[in-house]
């Protein structure tokens, strides 16, 4: 295998293991909006998604982020 190859394929176990928690965190935020649905919360917790996003170091990060974020409010509906 050349450099590339080499490097594509540590990639793929990246995206494996992205993707793996992912749908582990979608299973929390599933329940987790099934709380706030039975104790009548708000969905939305801007506070928290601010302090998420204050802990990322680098847009790349931040945009990301925020693309999971919007999904997660998506499931918890």
């Amino acid at each position: 295998m050349d450099e590339i190859e080499n490097l594509r394929e540590k990639i793929n176990n990246i995206d494996s293991k992205i993707a793996l928690l992912l749908k582990e965190r979608l299973a929390s935020v599933q329940k987790i909006g099934d709380t706030k649905k039975s104790k009548n919360l708000p969905i939305i917790d801007i506070g928290r998604e601010e302090r998420i996003l204050s802990t990322l170091d680098t847009d790349y990060e931040k945009e990301i982020f925020k693309i999971i974020l919007s999904e997660s409010r998506k499931h918890q509906v």
